[in-house]
């Protein structure tokens, strides 16, 4: 009974942000004579996905994007979506932070949509293989060694969409991420015209 409440509740969530998410692709379509601009965009999906995360947090921990600063190494990170910390930061700005490593409790990979490529890869040329290091892959690669090895890289998608079955994409998404929140996965054969075409809180 305990599950089923919590797999409700997950799903009455996870269709909530989906419709904030879909709300923007909306207003672009509307916008015929306005091109798309992904950094703007990208910034109105990382601020649904923070305010959401937000709610969940423990009394202490903040949410914000920035840069992580790495003490021992005297190197700054690149630029990350979400900073989950505690304590007081070396900036703190009210849409940005620069945290110290050890404040880092996890970062998140927060994305608009993620397909086939992004989880396995691009395929090389040459060989007909996919390159299992390109995309998510060298994103996590690139940051983990910014973040205690307690801390978690998660991935944060709100929408998937491949070919691959679940258990092929999910085994693969363990091994670019600690933990990851997939809000809706586009139904394998399905077209992207509604909820219909969604299976939710993935």
């Amino acid at each position: 009974m305990e599950n089923e409440l919590y797999k409700n509740l997950g799903d009455a969530k996870s269709r909530e942000i989906f419709r904030k998410y879909m709300t923007l692709s909306n207003l672009y379509e509307m916008a015929k004579h306005r091109t798309r601009n992904p950094q703007v965009a990208g910034k109105v999906y990382e601020g649904i996905a923070k305010d959401f995360i937000r709610e969940f947090l423990p009394t202490g921990f903040r949410i914000k994007g920035g840069l992580i600063f790495d003490v021992e190494k005297k190197k700054l990170s690149p630029e990350i979506d979400a900073i989950i910390y505690r304590g007081v930061p070396f900036l703190e700005f009210t849409d940005a932070v620069i945290a110290e490593q050890k404040q880092v409790e996890a970062i998140l990979e927060i994305k608009s949509w993620i397909g086939t490529a992004d989880i396995f890869g691009d395929i090389n040329k040459k060989s007909g293989n996919r390159d299992l290091n390109s995309r998510l892959s060298s994103k996590f690669k690139d940051r983990r060694d910014f973040i205690q090895p307690t801390a978690k890289y998660i991935l944060f998608a709100f929408a998937l969409g491949s070919n691959e079955q679940n258990d092929k994409v999910l085994s693969r998404l363990e091994h670019i991420c600690n933990m990851y929140a997939i809000v809706g996965r586009k139904k394998i054969g399905h077209p992207w015209k509604s909820d219909n075409d969604f299976e939710f809180n993935f």
